[in-house]
């Protein structure tokens, strides 16, 4: 790692991102509306091309798609830019209008650019050939392709009605998102935001976690009528999309952008839901084991019983270790990831007026948003976040329109770098307790991951299929949250539990997303199982070439399909057992903590 300089800054005060990297200033940054016009002038450009569509040749279709391109490539830049400044000015009132005019702006010069998706798919087979086949058109051969066999089909205008109402539709979202951010919690004295009492229900401390959790839902009771409201709403909206579409189904224009079958889909939830009472209700119990009680409640369920001495991590060394923890695995990655940690595009410490939680924003030069604590929770947060960033600096090196990365697979290269991290630290403990919080830690991740997102997900499913009969009361929409989560946990979540519905932004703001963390976590569990083998001889062994390989699918995952994508690394993902050998590596890791348990003595 000496190789790569990362720089650091003086002070104690913590990094901010530097917008204008790529974006701008601040508000009043002048080449905002120096964008905006250069868009309105590309965009009439554009739409001089319709209904022109078929008769052009391969290199007039060529110069149409680069000012396409050019065209999203600006709307981006002004979106993402009102998107991530509102996420750190959350209470200012001139964020969210500035925000909400950017998007009103761009979607009124791209209303009428849909011709170009509808023309290309409407084309005559041999023109479709024709297009495919000349050299002027080869680098957007992926994204040709995948309008060509597309749902595009459909007629303009009800596509035009669609996008036309999204602008009122997000509306709910918003309110959702304002919401959230100013909601207060008291706890012991203290006034939280949600980022800092949602760490709390995670304490050391059993009265702590469970007056957190308690607080946590309070509030959220009594802003159910917001937040129900939004809901319902947004239920509704995507129902009338669905109809307008044709869609059969809540989750199929899901299953459509994944490029996942729904035969897929539902083999992974049925093997996940299967596994409830082998691997997460024999987890919890277990945990209630560890921690001498006859059954664990919701707040317990974050709780590692196994305390170790667990000094702040300064950021700093939180960089030091997940950089670390990365070249283990490939210096080539590590180019990558060190790259963009000296770009000055990570906003590090929670603060009031920013959104809670992490997320990275893609792009050639992505940004993260981070709630740094000093937390080893918040290390692994940091290295799944960068693995989002190195993700997306390698798929745009595809193109705007080919980079078409689905979601399922954006959380691929997220998943496996926890698991770096995680190999990292398993490797440096030292006596059996480390290596048991450890595992426990990884282990609550995957259940996290994987079976609660499925329980969200049954959640999810049922809510939009009961709202076509109506609108449904924070008293349905709390017992079903009840149902599908006490079904996962294998215990009866309470009251205390029944609105935490209320704060997975997820459901609100990006409908059918959260299966999504359950798909690429079972990818990656087969790319895991894929890497580390064990030989004939019954030695242990690191597959050649599997970095190589690695950062060539990240650069791949928006023109292929995650099948082909496993292919290289000896992975059949139409296997009967694909789903259930992702599974298996839980059971591996629930079985070495009972190993390890009963040596100490704690079982």
């Amino acid at each position: 790692m000496n190789t790569f300089k990362i720089e650091a800054r003086s002070g104690k005060k913590l990094p901010e991102w530097d917008l204008s990297v790529s974006y701008y200033k601040d508000l009043n940054d002048s080449q905002i509306e120096d964008d905006k016009k250069a868009l309105t002038k590309l965009t009439k450009e554009i739409s001089l091309y319709r209904g022109e569509i078929s008769e052009l040749e391969p290199y007039e279709l060529s110069i149409l798609l680069r000012k396409y391109e050019t065209a999203i490539e600006l709307s981006r830049k002004l979106t993402y830019f009102a998107h991530i400044y509102s996420d750190t000015h959350k209470t200012d009132e001139k964020a969210s209008q500035f925000q909400s005019r950017i998007r009103e702006d761009v979607s009124r010069m791209f209303e009428n650019l849909g011709f170009i998706h509808f023309e290309l798919n409407a084309l005559s087979e041999w023109k479709k050939l024709e297009f495919l086949n000349h050299p002027k058109l080869q680098r957007w051969i992926p994204w040709l392709q995948s309008l060509f066999v597309g749902y595009w089909s459909l007629t303009e205008g009800v596509s035009f009605i669609i996008n036309k109402k999204s602008l009122v539709s997000s509306s709910w979202d918003r309110l959702y998102d304002e919401t959230c951010a100013a909601l207060k919690f008291h706890l012991n004295g203290k006034t939280l935001n949600e980022a800092e009492i949602s760490k709390k229900v995670g304490a050391s401390d059993a009265g702590v976690r469970q007056r957190a959790l308690a607080e946590m839902n309070k509030v959220y009771r009594e802003h159910a009528h917001v937040f129900t409201m939004c809901y319902n709403m947004i239920l509704k909206d995507k129902s009338v999309d669905d109809e307008l579409y044709g869609m059969d189904e809540p989750v199929t224009d899901s299953l459509y952008a994944n490029n996942i079958s729904k035969e897929d889909l539902l083999a992974m939830v049925d093997e996940v839901v299967d596994s409830y009472i082998p691997i997460s209700q024999r987890f919890y119990k277990l945990l209630a084991k560890l921690m001498k009680v006859d059954h664990i409640n919701y707040a317990d369920r974050c709780y590692n019983p196994i305390e170790i001495s667990e000094k702040k991590i300064s950021w700093t060394d939180c960089i030091q270790q997940v950089l670390e923890a990365y070249a283990e695995f490939s210096v080539n990655y590590l180019a990558y990831a060190a790259q963009i940690i000296n770009c000055n595009t990570i906003d590090v410490a929670p603060r009031p007026g920013k959104t809670s939680g992490a997320y990275c924003l893609r792009g050639e030069i992505p940004y993260i948003l981070l709630n740094f604590t000093g937390s080893n929770e918040d290390v692994r947060t940091f290295a799944h976040e960068l693995g989002h960033a190195v993700h997306n600096v390698l798929a745009a090196q595809v193109g705007v329109l080919n980079d078409s990365t689905p979601t399922a697979l954006s959380e691929v290269a997220s998943e496996f770098a926890e698991n770096l991290i995680f190999k990292q630290q398993m490797s440096k403990a030292t006596t059996n307790r480390e290596k048991l919080a450890l595992l426990i830690n990884r282990v609550e991740d995957m259940i996290n991951s994987i079976h609660r997102q499925i329980s969200f997900y049954k959640f999810e499913n049922r809510t939009h299929k009961e709202r076509k009969k109506g609108e449904l009361s924070t008293e349905r929409l709390n017992q079903i949250w009840r149902e599908e989560n006490s079904r996962c946990l294998g215990f009866d979540i309470g009251k205390d539990a029944e609105c935490m519905w209320m704060g997975i932004s997820h459901i609100f703001g990006l409908p059918y997303y959260v299966y999504c963390y359950a798909f690429a976590g079972l990818v990656v569990n087969n790319l895991i199982k894929a890497y580390e083998k064990w030989d004939e001889e019954g030695e242990f062994k690191i597959q050649e070439d599997f970095d190589d390989l690695y950062i060539d699918m990240l650069s791949n995952t928006g023109v292929e399909d995650f099948k082909s994508l496993l292919e290289p690394f000896g992975i059949d993902a139409d296997a009967p057992d694909f789903w259930a050998n992702g599974l298996s590596l839980i059971t591996d890791y629930i079985n070495e903590i009972e190993k390890l348990a009963k040596e100490e003595g704690l079982l």
